[in-house]
């Protein structure tokens, strides 16, 4: 299945999992894009594109029905969508730039060319 979401940028397209662990499937929704699903009800959309500071980048947003997404969901998300090699950050804007469609949704954004942040590391541990 080739994703509506990935399909302008050819480049993203070797970044979608194509190995899901079990219990997940993928949907490609015309209105959505690209999505998942695991068997405990956490969705992911995935999307990369090149963004104003033209770079590449990894998006995915996350969501659980009727709550946030736990710190264990996060962790799993950035394994399977992001990859475990790659730093992926997630935002808190400004009060006066936040946007909120759906309560329960949590983001992370991985940049494909380069780290975006400095490493904050000290004494090996962050």
């Amino acid at each position: 299945m080739i994703p509506q979401v990935v399909e302008a940028e050819e480049w993203a397209i070797d970044l979608v999992p194509r190995v899901l662990p079990a219990g997940w499937r993928m949907h490609d929704d015309r209105r959505v894009g690209l999505w998942f699903s695991s068997g405990d009800g956490l969705r992911v959309i995935f999307s990369a594109s090149h963004e104003a500071d033209g770079k590449r980048w990894i998006h995915v947003s996350f969501s659980r029905p009727t709550r946030l997404p736990s710190w264990d969901d996060l962790r799993k998300v950035k394994d399977i969508f992001i990859g475990t090699d790659r730093l992926a950050v997630q935002v808190l804007p400004r009060k006066r730039d936040y946007v909120n469609h759906h309560e329960f949704t949590l983001h992370l954004w991985s940049c494909i060319d380069g780290d975006p942040v400095p490493d904050f590391r000290r004494d090996g541990m962050i």
